[in-house]
């Protein structure tokens, strides 16, 4: 899950240094700038346990999703969502996602929570949450110009 972070986070990271984007995309592209302060620190810090980076890269995710093209709109709700069902059953099992790095149930979740967070993490590699962050991949390179190197989720 840490790797799915980095990766979610080096995703918009990627987002974040477009620029050339259009009229109809200007905002979205300001925001994509504005926030890669943000991602750049997230990124750094992705790997540290109880860093509350995932709260914080959900923070930025919804404020791009916020200010996405009509066009992109879709595409960043899905993301958005398996990215917060994933805090929530994190939240629930009382963890952070470090402790599933290894994908066995760590000491003290019970099996509902195992399950749950097992759940959130299988939608991320999901069709459509794929789908969404190649979508949002593709429209950074068509509209802002930036090529994020087939990183998708």
């Amino acid at each position: 899950m840490r790797t799915a972070l980095a990766a979610g986070v080096v995703i918009v990271l990627g987002l974040a240094l477009g620029t050339g984007c259009s009229d109809a995309t200007d905002d979205y592209c300001t925001t994509l700038t504005d926030e890669k302060a943000t991602l750049d620190r997230l990124s750094e810090r992705a790997g540290d346990a109880g860093s509350g980076v995932l709260a914080e890269s959900i923070d930025v995710f919804e404020r791009l999703r916020d200010a996405a093209p009509d066009d992109l709109r879709d595409e960043w709700v899905s993301y958005v969502n398996a990215w917060q069902g994933l805090e929530v059953a994190l939240e629930r099992a009382g963890v952070d996602a470090g402790v599933f790095e290894r994908g066995e149930q760590p000491e003290g979740v019970g099996d509902a929570e195992y399950d749950a967070v097992r759940d959130a993490a299988d939608k991320m590699r999901s069709g459509p949450v794929v789908d969404a962050a190649a979508g949002i991949e593709q429209h950074a390179i068509d509209v802002c110009g930036v090529d994020l190197g087939g990183t998708g989720l």
